[in-house]
């Protein structure tokens, strides 16, 4: 099999089952526009964001349309399942695959958990800035409460890490048309994704640690926009006890942050931050 213009995906099947995937479409292009400053109007070229739906085809058959930045889309599929509680284990994961015909994911699944046709059928309008469609429900019976024991970050690592999160992104730098997410140790960013979605941009770092096989429990979830209820759910449902957003949280976020454990800190900016709840997993010093 020529491999082309493919490129070898981190494996974790079997070498009969090797996973390949097209190169990612540019994350931005040029526009031309009207440039306006003060009296003045000239033409120009400006660097936008890409957006595209890309569909995810599950067993066969199509599932849901993302609206995204075409980049790490592997890594986005797979992240919008575990949060959906679709995928169990890595061993479950049969195929991965990105066509350009469409585009699409194709992913298959084996063993998929009984029922699961039935929660895609209850639509919720998300609170995403295009008002779109998510899957992701609110039955707690499926979210057990994270140990608010620990772990345990302090201010100044906060600080530290946040300074280090606000620059990551070039291509925040280049368009300012994205969100990011970024996954932390407590002493270090391990990962980090963008997207036009804030929603994308953390199923894109979830579905990441998940191919590369790093456990998310215990670690700390960055984000830079702001924290509803789909932002904590994800959060909730893949164990994250820290989730620190640069942006507002909702009174709805607040409520299920409290309910299942999980220590929630937004407007982190410069020297301030508001700790909403379970602020034992956080120190002075």
């Amino acid at each position: 099999m020529s491999r082309g213009p493919f490129c070898s995906f981190p494996s974790f099947l079997p070498p009969e089952r090797p996973l390949w995937y097209i190169p990612a479409v540019k994350p931005k292009i040029d526009a031309l526009i009207l440039k306006v400053s003060g009296t003045t109007i000239e033409g120009a070229v400006d660097e936008v964001a890409a957006e595209l739906p890309v569909r995810l085809v599950l067993n066969g058959e199509a599932l849901v349309t993302l609206l995204c930045t075409p980049t790490e889309l592997e890594e986005l599929a797979v992240g919008f399942l575990l949060s959906e509680g679709i995928i169990q284990d890595r061993s479950s994961l049969r195929k991965l695959a990105v066509s350009d015909a469409g585009p699409s994911i194709e992913i298959e699944i084996a063993g998929l958990p009984q029922g699961w046709e039935k929660q895609f059928e209850k639509r919720t309008i998300s609170s995403g800035c295009g008002k779109g469609i998510t899957f992701t429900n609110y039955d707690r019976e499926k979210d057990r409460k994270i140990d608010t024991r620990g772990p345990v970050m302090t201010v100044g690592a906060i600080r530290d890490q946040l300074t280090k999160f606000r620059t990551i992104s070039t291509l925040y730098l280049e368009t300012g048309g994205v969100h990011s997410a970024a996954l932390s140790d407590g002493k270090e960013l391990l990962f980090f994704s963008e997207d036009i979605g804030r929603h994308n941009a953390v199923d894109k770092l979830i579905g990441k640690a998940f191919l590369k096989g790093v456990s998310i429990e215990n670690k700390i979830l960055f984000t830079s926009g702001r924290v509803t209820s789909e932002i904590v759910t994800k959060a909730g449902r893949n164990r994250f006890p820290i989730l620190i957003s640069r942006a507002a949280a909702s009174c709805m976020a607040i409520s299920y942050a409290e309910d299942i454990g999980i220590t929630l800190v937004g407007f982190a900016r410069g020297d301030r931050m508001n700790i909403y709840t379970w602020p034992n997993r956080v120190k002075q010093a």
